[in-house]
């Protein structure tokens, strides 16, 4: 099948996005910089943008992608984010990553491969609301409640202090820097799995676009989130380091 370059280039456009996150979080937390409009609180609306564009991007091309081959990439992103634990709890114990978004995108892929059938026959008209209503009611799930129209309801202490946080039922004492659940992550990468089943009846994959930086940038995605905060570590120790001479 031919690249969908559309699809690329809006990896490449989140994954630019993240780097900016990124570089902003490292001057802000790691290297003390004071920037204004990074510690205002409305700056979660920019990292939940980017997070859902991760998800709802790989939901669309999980519908795309045969189930033995979304089993295999599942279990490749989940080993790769159980490395990300422990290289920063060896390194920056302060920055520990514990089921951040690469296992977040793995579970959920894990599981559209091995209900994929079953799922690919429901209707995607009523999938992709329901499962972003599911989203946004489970959202808060992590931190004890759940929202059901406009109402906070508190759900038992038990489920939490059995630490599943690979599920979102983390512990009191749970701490991740980046922490990307089963639940509710999997409900918007649902979302996006429906969405792509929406785009192939509309045929939108045939109209693959044009390649372009942008979509270049997106198709080295892995490799760039895995590399990015070591360079930018790298390269803002070393300009502190000259600045401080």
């Amino acid at each position: 099948m031919k690249r969908i370059h559309y699809l690329d280039s809006l990896r490449g456009l989140t994954i630019i996005s993240m780097i900016f996150y990124h570089l902003f979080y490292d001057l802000v937390y790691i290297f003390n910089v004071d920037i204004d409009f990074y510690k205002i609180e409305k700056v979660w609306i920019w990292q939940l943008s980017i997070a859902i564009s991760f998800f709802l991007i790989s939901g669309f091309s999980s519908y795309l992608t045969k189930k033995d081959k979304l089993l295999k990439r599942g279990i490749i992103l989940s080993l790769i984010g159980f490395l990300f634990t422990l290289a920063t709890y060896i390194f920056v114990r302060d920055e520990l990553i514990i089921f951040g978004v690469l296992n977040g995108l793995g579970i959920s892929m894990i599981f559209c491969g091995l209900f994929k059938d079953q799922l690919d026959r429901i209707d995607y008209k009523f999938s992709i609301f329901i499962f972003l209503i599911l989203f946004i009611v489970f959202y808060n799930i992590s931190f004890g409640y759940i929202n059901l129209f406009f109402r906070k309801i508190s759900l038992p202490d038990f489920l939490y202090e059995m630490n599943l946080f690979f599920i979102g039922f983390k512990g009191k004492d749970f701490y991740s820097s980046d922490y990307f659940p089963f639940l509710p992550w999997s409900f918007i990468y649902l979302t996006g799995f429906y969405l792509g089943k929406w785009l192939k009846e509309k045929d939108f994959y045939n109209i693959c676009g044009k390649e372009n930086i942008i979509s270049k940038i997106g198709r080295q995605s892995l490799k760039i989130y895995i590399l990015h905060q070591i360079v930018i570590f790298g390269a803002l120790s070393l300009i502190f380091k000259i600045l401080d001479k």
